[in-house]
């Protein structure tokens, strides 16, 4: 190599490589002389770390200090070693270390499916055709008060009825009113005595068992009228007019009391509403069984009490009649 080169430029060791300053003797990293000739002598011996000892208060004997663990042998000397079990940081595949992240321990309460939407469409009356969607928790429906409102049906009070959305059902509750909330039945369903019914345009009660005749005693001075036999069990059902007052009735000892467009104990020829065998009434020790048999023109009974409802169902109110439907 000539002087020129060996001036400007530095010195490879040919021991460990290391690139030495310019004109260097000696390695600066393993201390052998740089023209490969003999190891280094004068270098000075490495201090090995010797364990502290402690001396405990009352004792003669010494106890060594646990040994700080020594760095790997490939870690570079401006690395400092890692302490313990640290793991360490992620890399991100360019040697540099991946930024941390940082995800919340809390769990997200769970989403919940929204419930059914019914809706309301008027199949009969002045209103007919107007559909009605409920709200999620449901509507009142009246006259002067709440959401499903019919301003010009004097059979509807200022509050009639309300409808609420709970658990994904749908109940109809009546609020006191005057004419009252009927139900369509699935099959046959049992009223009291004293129950309203009605079908097509008419309303009807059940009156129920007429009691027996009391003992005749010839002293006694009676009104005039039919007799009604001994030891037979009649029942009455009287039609309803408005007002409240009473209509045609019909009192049979027969198990089964019929009601329809023609050859019926209660026959309306003239009531298109009717089927022409609508329902049959059979009487029963607490009541009556309503059985209807009008192929989808529908039989309905008056609610006293909360009612749930599903799709397909109907409820008349004043002179509207509304289907209930599932809306998606």
């Amino acid at each position: 190599m000539s002087a020129f080169l060996t001036k400007s430029l530095g010195v490879v060791c040919p021991t460990c490589d290391f690139l030495n300053v310019v004109a260097a003797v000696r390695c600066m990293s393993c201390g052998n002389a740089t023209d490969g000739s003999s190891a280094k002598t004068d270098q000075a011996p490495k201090l090995v770390p010797q364990p502290l000892q402690v001396q405990h208060e009352g004792s003669d004997k010494t106890v060594p200090m646990a040994k700080t663990p020594e760095a790997p042998p490939g870690l570079r000397r401006s690395q400092p070693a890692e302490l313990g079990n640290t793991p360490a940081a992620p890399s991100s595949g360019r040697g540099v270390p991946a930024r941390p992240t940082f995800q919340s321990s809390a769990t997200p309460p769970p989403q919940a499916a929204p419930g059914p939407k019914f809706g309301l469409t008027v199949m009969a009356g002045p209103a007919r055709g107007q559909r009605f969607r409920l709200g999620a928790t449901g509507a009142q429906i009246g006259r002067a008060k709440g959401i499903i409102l019919f301003p010009e049906d004097p059979f509807v009070s200022p509050l009639h009825a309300t409808l609420t959305v709970r658990d994904g059902r749908l109940f109809l509750r009546d609020e006191n009113s005057t004419s009252g909330i009927y139900a369509s039945i699935a099959g046959q369903e049992t009223v009291p005595a004293g129950g309203l019914f009605c079908t097509g345009l008419r309303l009807f009660r059940y009156v129920g068992a007429i009691e027996p005749a009391p003992a005749w005693n010839r002293a006694d001075v009676l009104v005039y009228g039919a007799p009604v036999p001994n030891g037979v069990v009649h029942y009455s059902i009287e039609e309803v007019l408005l007002g409240d007052r009473a209509g045609r009735c019909v009192i049979t000892p027969g198990p089964v009391l019929t009601i329809g467009q023609g050859r019926c104990d209660f026959s309306f020829p003239s009531d298109e509403g009717l089927a022409p065998r609508h329902c049959e009434v059979a009487p029963l020790p607490t009541g009556a069984m309503i059985r209807d048999l009008s192929g989808g023109l529908g039989t309905f009974v008056r609610i006293t009490q909360e009612r749930a409802l599903k799709a397909g169902d109907r409820i008349r109110i004043g002179q509207q009649t509304l289907q209930v439907e599932l809306l998606s």
